[in-house]
Parts: C-alpha cells; structure tokens; sequence
C-alpha cells in the first residue's frame, strides 16, 4: 500500500505533466487573460518613449512600406504580376497610397491610435488586393507573407482581439488565394501548393501570434507599474511620464494647462467606521466619477490612498466645463454616507518657448492645484476652488 507522501508525491507530478488537466487549465486562462487584455499602443509608445526608441521603430515600420513598395513595383515587370491594364492601374494606386502613408508616418510628429488603426485596416486591405493583382495565384500566396509584418505590428501596438480579427482576415484570404489555385487553374502543382500553404501559415499566425502572446504576458509588469490596482487610473510614476509625453507633444498648442488636485473628504473616518471593502469602493467610484468629469484626453492618476490629480491640455470653454462637473460630483450609496471632495484648479495658458519650460511649469501648477485643494477643504462640504495669482 503507498504512503500518504508518495501519493501526494505522485500527484504533485501528475499536476506538472505538460499533457495533464491542470496544465491545459493554467494555458486556458492564461490564453483567455491574454485575449482580455487591453489595446497596448498609448503603452508600448510610452516605453519606446522612454528608451529613445521612438524613432527606431517608426524607422522600421517606414522600412517595411518601402520594401511593399519595391516588390509591386518590381511586380509590374514580371508575366505573374499584373498584365491587364485595370490590374496594373490597381497597382499604381496601391504604390501612391502606400508611399503617401510612408511619407505621413516619417514627417508626423506624434500618431494617434486612431491614426494606426487606420494603418492596420489600409494594410489588411492592401495587401489582399495586391495578391489579387497577380496573374499567377502561386506567387499570389507568396505575397501573402507580408501579412506577418502588420501581425508583428499589432503584436507589438494593439491587442490579441485586433490580432484575432487579423488573422481570420488572413485565413479568409488565403483560402481564396488557395480555392482560385485548386479550382480554377487547370495545372496545380500540389506539393508546391501544400508546401506554400505551410510556409504562408508558419509566418503569419505562428510568429506573431507568438510575438502578441509573449510580449503581452511580459508586459504585464511594466503595465502594472504605470496604474493603480484598484482604479485602473495611472499612479504617481505613470503620471509623471504621461505629463511628459502630453507636454511633449502639447506645448506649441496655444491651450491653457490645467491641473486639478482632488482629495476626499472624510475619507479615514468612512474607511475605519464602514470598513476597507466600502472604502476601496468609494476610491473606485470617486476614480470612475473623475473619468467622467474630466473628458477623454485627460490624463488621471491616484497619487495616495484619497488623493487624485487630473491634468489636460484644453480650451477655457473645457476648463469650465470641467469646473461644472467636478462642483456636481458627489458620491452617494446606500452602503455610506455622501462622499465630499475638496477640489483645487489651477491653469496657465500656453504656448511655451520649448517642452522643457512646460515640464518646469508643471510643478509649480500641481503645487498651486495643491493650495487651492486645502482652500476648498477649509471651506468644509464639497467644495472647488480656482487659483488665482493672488492666492
């Protein structure tokens, strides 16, 4: 009969082998927490930021526009490229837009998200009606391997959703590619057919879905060191760098900056009398409430336990409207009582000679924000105060 030890032995083995329930379980969710995970591009940006990457990487996305353009150009001479005169007009056109946004990603000084989904679609689309052009649907399906690049691309500036839809993209595709060799062509090489199928398939879903995958799951920890656990909303580090990009890229803008310190009023006597869970709870809808208050480019931090800083770069007709939201802002339960926040504002009008002036602003704002935030807790209730230059 064994003993206790070897059969807990003998299960804690079995709970290792690569092929066993459990370890299909760990894959599962880590696939599923994968497929969850956020758009990363505002985030991969700031870490090529960071590093001074910033220009390497637009330099090799630009490189890899080039190369589509040499090969449809190169297609145009070859007797399995283009022949009809709407398919080499077609090419034409693909070579001008391609070189046009090779042109916009060099000579653009900063690239919305907006503006790289507009990539990914134009590339998706591009490409497959570059493989349609071709006269021969065996070179066609070579093409196909440009599809790799633009996985690479989502892998690294987007989600594994987006990836996923690139993919069933891709295998729509090719089925075509694959359906006009097999169906309509007269003499199909099958080997070669098979052997371009497996090659095409290894380059586009294999490489990238392992890129997405891993730099997804090793990107979690500088993720989680930019936000707050509880909020989701950036912590102190996170907005220090976010200030810098956005005053990077904001301080030729003739907009005011403006800067917003909230703290919550009462908020140690609400968490000691209705304990930590109501508390994380209040920190979670005072956080949500501010996402709401302050617009979509504005950028919001949890800097303590109850204290927040809202910072954006926008008009008066938006600083006023702000004001207006944050003075209707009050947090109200069943679980606790009303929850008041003191609120101080503070702005300055730009633009400023370089970013480096913009990023010494930014402290004495935060500072003044500071000063008015305690004006308004001295005031009691739910209160919000603007600094002004006398104060």
């Amino acid at each position: 009969m064994e003993s206790a030890e070897s059969v807990e032995r003998t299960d804690a083995v079995a709970s290792h082998r690569p092929l066993s329930a459990s370890a299909f379980r760990l894959i599962s969710s880590q696939l599923a927490d994968w497929y969850r995970r956020p758009d990363q591009f505002d985030t991969f940006n700031r870490y090529l930021a960071d590093k001074g990457l910033t220009v390497a990487s637009r330099f090799l996305v630009v490189c890899s526009l080039v190369l589509v353009t040499v090969i449809m150009f190169l297609t145009r001479f070859s007797p399995q490229g283009p022949t009809s005169a709407h398919a080499r007009t077609a090419n034409t056109v693909i070579i001008v837009v391609t070189v046009i946004m090779a042109v916009a990603l060099s000579t653009r000084r900063n690239l919305s998200r907006s503006w790289s989904y507009a990539f990914v679609l134009y590339s998706e689309v591009g490409i497959a009606a570059a493989m349609l052009l071709y006269s021969n649907p065996l070179a066609a399906l070579a093409h196909a391997v440009m599809f790799s690049v633009i996985g690479g691309y989502i892998a690294f500036f987007h989600n594994a959703r987006m990836q996923t839809l690139h993919m069933v993209w891709v295998f729509v595709v090719v089925i075509g590619i694959v359906t006009r060799t097999a169906v309509v062509e007269n003499d199909v090489d099958v080997p070669v057919l098979v052997a371009l199928v497996v090659l095409v398939g290894a380059a586009i879903y294999v490489i990238p879905f392992a890129c997405q995958f891993v730099f997804s799951i090793l990107g979690t920890d500088a993720l989680n060191s930019q936000l707050d656990p509880l909020t989701g909303l950036l912590n102190r580090r996170g907005l220090a760098d976010e200030v810098r990009l956005l005053l990077e890229r904001s301080y030729t803008h003739p907009a005011l900056l403006v800067v917003a310190a909230v703290d919550i009023n009462r908020f140690k006597a609400i968490n000691d009398e209705y304990g930590h869970t109501v508390g994380d709870a209040v920190i979670e809808k005072v956080g949500a409430r501010l996402v709401e208050c302050a617009g979509p480019t504005a950028l919001i931090a949890r800097i303590g336990g109850d204290e927040f800083v809202i910072v954006d770069s926008v008009d008066q007709r938006s600083i006023d409207r702000i004001e207006h939201e944050l003075r209707l802002s009050t947090i109200t339960s069943s679980d606790h009582p009303a929850v008041a926040m003191s609120i101080g504002i503070a702005k300055i009008a730009g633009p400023f000679e370089s970013s480096d002036d913009a990023l010494v602003a930014y402290p004495t704002l935060l500072r003044r924000a500071d000063r008015a935030m305690y004006s308004a807790k001295a005031r009691g209730g739910h209160s919000v105060v603007l600094h002004t230059e006398t104060d």
